[in-house]
This record gives structure tokens, C-alpha cells and sequence, in this order.
């Protein structure tokens, strides 16, 4: 059975009720400056509303969101995130990014995960991630880069437990016959992050890619489309990235977008959407076949 699915990204709801002083000792402090004077006006999370009502006019089986649900990893926010989640009216998979996990104290106290556990369910062999979601003929494989860093760093890492466990996963997947999506925050092409943007362990994870395989890998992160592939054991493996659901950008590249995808292990078909300032706009279909 295909999935259709909706791919966003890097929706960045911001809600500082009950915020304190105090919540701004740390790295919040310029990440709070920088939604002050540039991120906070940059961004509309109502656009984040209009992608769920498209996702329910293309009776979507699935919401797919890889990762930057909040801005400074606030429990206001995650209550926000959660609270429109369970509003969508469909399922949803959520993946962590950089921006979940912002301060070294919202990863001990794993408020991320406290929030979001009932949008990542899926079969584990250790660990929080990677976590596999088999629906129907397509597994989305749920990956997480988010390590708290140092303040005008957004770096991520998958680290070498996790990428053991991804390896496996992907073999079994694979040897089951099942379209494999791989979602993750960071990019995972070579060259096409920012500095002190990237992902820490790049070339181990492209290596368990060029190892174990897999259909579609899907990112956010850059707030820009970024299309290209990695080597893969049959051939290169298409990857994906977004630009920011909420972002009022019209700049070519960096408009705000969500991707509608049906998906099968013998074809993967993209439709595009940008926002134009008024509407999000569909370009043509594009199909992927994943290399024999």
C-alpha cells in the first residue's frame, strides 16, 4: 500500500507564556535576541495552519515534520507544538532538530521527547532514535541530529550508537521489501550547510547510507530547498531538503514550502509547494525511482 504524506519543516512556533528572566540565562539569550530583532519577523505560524488544512484537502495519510518545532525549546512552546498537533486531525511524525533541544537543560530533562512521544511511536532496537514507522509499503525511519551547542552554533550529530542501531534498521527494512524514508534535521549532502551549521558526523552517516541503502532522505534545517543525492549500495539515494513551513520569504529557494509526497517501493512522486505572499503555490509533479 503507497503513503501520501505532507513533508514540512522548521515551523518554529514561538508561545513565551509563563517565560521568565530566568529562562534567559543561557543560550536563550541571543537566541531570544535574535527572535527579537530578526527571526520573530521573518516568521508566520499561521502559515503553519494552512499546510495542515492542505494536508487534509489532499487526504493525506500522514504529517511529517523534521524537526525546529519550537524556537528555544520552552515548555510553553512545546505545549503550543503539542496542542496543534493533536488539532491536525490526522497522524503525525515529528523528528527533533537543533532548535528542540536549544539549552543543555531541556536535553537532561528530554522535553522534547516528554512532549512528543505520541507522535513517534515505532519499533526501536535501543535508544529513543533511530525509530521505524511501517505503514504499509513504506517505513519513515526517524533520526535525531539535536545536541544542545554553544551559543551562534546550530551544529547537530547522530553519533555512533545511533548510527549502529540506524544500520541495522535499514538492512531490515530493506530486506522486507519496504520503501525506506529516512528523516533527519541536518543536511547530509557535503557543502551545503552554513558554517557552524552542520552535522557533526556527516560522512559516518552518508557511509551507513552507502552501506545499508535507502529510498528518500528527507531534511530542514537550511530554511532552503536543497536537492541532490547520496551513494547508496544500488545507486544514488535522493535527498530532499525544505525550506521553513512558516518562512515569509518569496526569495527564490527560500520560500516557505511544504512537499506533498505519495510514496511506494517502486516510485516516489514530489509536489512541491512555495508561498507566494498570499498562497502556497504547487509546481509540477516530479517522480523518483529508486535505483533497481
Amino acid at each position: 500500500m503507497p503513503l501520501r504524506f505532507v513533508h514540512c519543516s522548521d515551523i518554529h512556533l514561538l508561545d513565551l507564556v509563563g517565560t521568565h528572566a530566568g529562562h534567559f540565562f543561557n543560550k536563550r539569550l541571543t537566541g531570544g535576541a535574535n527572535l527579537l530583532f530578526n527571526r520573530g519577523r521573518k516568521h508566520d505560524k499561521g502559515m503553519f495552519d494552512r499546510i495542515v488544512a492542505h494536508a487534509r484537502e489532499y487526504a493525506v495519510d500522514r504529517l511529517v515534520i523534521t524537526g525546529d518545532l519550537t524556537n528555544l525549546a520552552l515548555d510553553s512552546e512545546f505545549e503550543l507544538v503539542r496542542g496543534k498537533l493533536r488539532a491536525a486531525g490526522l497522524p503525525v511524525t515529528v523528528i527533533p532538530g537543533n532548535h528542540d533541544a536549544y539549552t543543555r537543560g531541556s536535553v537532561r530533562a528530554r522535553r522534547f521527547e516528554h512532549y512528543m512521544a505520541e507522535f513517534m511511536d515505532g519499533e526501536r532496537s535501543g535508544g529513543d532514535y533511530p525509530f521505524a514507522q511501517r505503514l504499509g509499503d513504506v517505513a519513515l525511519v526517524g533520526v535525531s541530529t539535536a545536541i544542545a551547542s554553544l551559543p551562534l552554533y546550530a551544529v547537530g550529530e547522530v553519533g555512533g550508537d545511533q548510527l549502529s542501531r540506524l544500520a541495522g534498521m535499514l538492512t531490515t527494512l530493506g530486506r522486507d521489501g519496504l520503501a525506506r524514508v529516512v528523516l533527519i534535521h541536518h543536511p547530509v549532502m557535503p557543502g551545503v550547510a552554513k558554517p557552524r551549521h552542520g552535522l557533526n558526523d556527516r560522512d559516518a552517516f552518508a557511509r551507513v547510507i552507502a552501506d545499508h541503502g535507502a529510498e528518500l532522505i528527507l531534511h530542514g534545517h537550511e530554511h532552503r530547498r536543497i536537492d541532490g543525492d547520496l551513494p547508496g549500495p544500488r545507486g544514488p539515494v535522493p535527498v530532499h531538503g525544505i525550506g521553513s513551513g512558516t518562512y515569509l520569504s518569496q526569495k527564490p529557494g527560500r520560500h516557505g514550502a511544504f512537499s506533498l509526497y505519495d510514496a511506494s517501493p517502486a516510485a516516489i512522486t514530489r509536489v512541491y509547494h512555495t508561498w507566494d505572499g498570499a498562497k502556497f503555490v504547487a509546481e509540477a509533479p516530479a517522480t523518483i525511482r529508486p535505483a533497481a
